[in-house]
């Protein structure tokens, strides 16, 4: 497997008696990367910000989907696979809908805790399905399943390789950092075609992921009028207006249309 990572290749050219230099070098250039990542953001005291919460639903019926034929591996995976492109609770709550701050240029500073998000290898799916982070943070990647897979997380509109881990047994992991930039990224499996796995990542920390009841809260904004983007991966997106108050919660529920 091929893995892509400029960093390493500067590693490997240096020689031994520089490697702690290089690596110097290598850990300011990332950071480097991340402020620049940062320019149009400036964290900026928050004392009395407002929350943002909603619950995000389908407007009408979820469409039936066939499960998913599994191909490869049957003996552990099962022949077939329920399609989670669209996950209900039992109120009508939508899962795995990435809610955001669109084009927000100040705030609170990035979480710092946890610095890894985790995406694992697990009953030949990955989960989470739907994830976000910020700039600067790392992900761990893991396997749970006894067959090979391949963790191969690209760029989401111009399909570029961001790298491709090979995850030959069960309890093997590997940790990597994410873009210097804020990116929409897509992740697949080359060994089984049907896995799939969407990470957001954001240069500012004002966004949600929806849980199993569809809701979702934003807490600490600044002051101000803002717009709210709910992305779903077959839904698409849906964007309105909201003004926050100082010390106050507003409400923004979504409904998107199936597709």
């Amino acid at each position: 497997m091929i893995e892509f990572a400029a960093g390493l290749s500067l590693l490997k050219a240096c020689p031994k008696p520089r490697l702690l230099s290089c690596s110097v070098a290598v850990i300011s250039g990332t950071l480097l990367l991340t402020q620049l990542a940062l320019a149009d953001y400036t964290v900026v005291a928050v004392a009395n910000g407002g929350t943002i919460q909603g619950v995000v639903k389908l407007a009408g019926p979820a469409p039936t989907i066939a499960p998913i034929v599994v191909t490869k591996n049957q003996d552990y995976c099962g022949e077939s696979i329920t399609n989670p492109v669209y996950v209900i609770g039992k109120d009508g709550g939508l899962q795995n809908v990435e809610v955001y701050l669109k084009d927000i240029t100040k705030g609170k500073a990035l979480s710092t805790d946890p610095t890894t998000i985790s995406l694992v290898n697990t009953h030949c799916m990955f989960s989470p399905r739907v994830q976000a982070a910020t700039v600067g943070q790392q992900i761990t990647i893991s396997s749970e399943d006894p067959v090979l897979h391949n963790t191969h997380p690209q760029n989401a509109d111009t399909n570029a390789t961001i790298y491709n881990i090979a995850l030959p047994y069960k309890g093997f992991s590997v940790t990597k950092p994410l873009p210097a930039t804020p990116e929409l990224i897509k992740v697949k499996c080359d060994a089984h075609e049907w896995m799939h796995a969407w990470i957001w990542e954001f240069d500012h920390p004002y966004f949600a992921t929806t849980g199993e009841d569809g809701k979702f809260t934003i807490k600490d904004v600044p002051p101000g009028t803002y717009t709210l983007v709910a992305w779903q991966e077959a839904a698409g997106e849906k964007s309105m207006p909201v003004t926050v108050t100082a010390g106050k919660t507003v409400n923004a529920d979504f409904q998107l249309t199936p597709k």
